[in-house]
């Protein structure tokens, strides 16, 4: 079986290029993969929700995440070997025919091709256990 996989990369620096809910872009630098040690356990539909903040520091490398009161701390490497995102698209006019693409015949089961929309190079790791911060609420309230 042959599967049609379409460079569809845009410039870094084109900030007309959007990605979906669920990727974030750093900067001008693309996507950044984001590594946990262990889950995250979120109670209730989780599409959607904000789940924490994250705040960088770009001269030192170093990130840090809130999620309700655990503060992980991270840093930013490169990866050894850069990642490809792939977006399924379903293409109907290419089920047996020409690719719209380049004019090769497309071998894609039900017409089905993939597109690579990003290439990661970076990512966070947090690698070690999140710290609790007891105490450390904001308050709303004026004159506090």
């Amino acid at each position: 079986m042959i599967i049609p996989v379409n460079i569809s990369l845009s410039s870094t620096s084109d900030s007309s290029t959007t990605f979906s809910p669920q990727l974030a872009q750093f900067g001008s630098e693309g996507l950044v993969l984001i590594e946990l040690q262990g889950k995250l356990d979120v109670a209730g539909e989780n599409d959607g929700q904000i789940i924490g903040t994250l705040k960088i520091d770009e001269a030192t490398n170093k990130s840090t995440l809130l999620i309700g009161h655990h503060l992980l701390e991270g840093k930013l490497v490169n990866l050894q070997k850069p990642l490809a995102v792939l977006q399924k698209r379903s293409d109907l006019t290419m089920q047996g025919g020409v690719s719209p693409n380049d004019g090769a015949l497309s071998r894609g089961p039900q017409g089905v091709s993939w597109d690579i929309i990003a290439v990661v190079k970076r990512k966070m790791v947090f690698s070690r256990r999140p710290m609790p911060m007891v105490g450390k609420v904001a308050s709303t309230a004026p004159g506090r």
